[in-house]
């Protein structure tokens, strides 16, 4: 159920515009999360504003590092197969209410969150001082055994 004083778009788009905001809120949290920074380093608005564009900076950088890995022929394949799963239920689901998924919502299926196991890869071949043909073994033995 969303609550919404908008009443002139579809329920589905409400829905879907909603599920995109969240997508923005993942992206800020491997930093609160997943590399224990809880909260704001300081309480002006240039310092809060200055910690937002470091975490997008910090997004975007995870983003090249992942399209290099797949370039490299690493990529997490279990967690592709678990939102593959989930995607597949989710069509069954609508299916069986005589529906479909909307093509907006197919066309941005993406993982809006980096995996612990990249993070924790590069927390410790930065602290290993590993360049990247000596790290990327480790994250390709990582994928393929967690």
């Amino acid at each position: 159920m969303f609550l919404t004083n908008e009443m002139t778009l579809r329920p589905g788009l409400i829905a879907f515009l909603y599920k995109l905001r969240w997508d923005v809120e993942k992206v800020f949290d491997p930093l609160k999360n997943k590399l224990g920074e809880q909260q704001a380093w300081a309480n002006s608005q240039t310092a809060k504003a200055t910690q937002g564009q470091l975490i997008c900076l910090l997004h975007n950088l995870l983003l090249i590092v992942e399209a290099r890995l797949k370039a490299d022929g690493i990529e997490n394949t279990a967690e592709m197969a678990r939102k593959q799963k989930t995607f597949a239920k989710a069509q069954e689901f609508a299916a069986a209410l005589g529906r479909k998924i909307p093509s907006p919502v197919i066309a941005l299926q993406r993982f809006t969150q980096h995996s612990v196991k990249l993070l924790r890869w590069l927390r410790s071949s930065f602290a290993d001082r590993l360049d990247w043909d000596a790290a990327t073994p480790r994250l390709r033995v990582l994928y393929a055994t967690l």
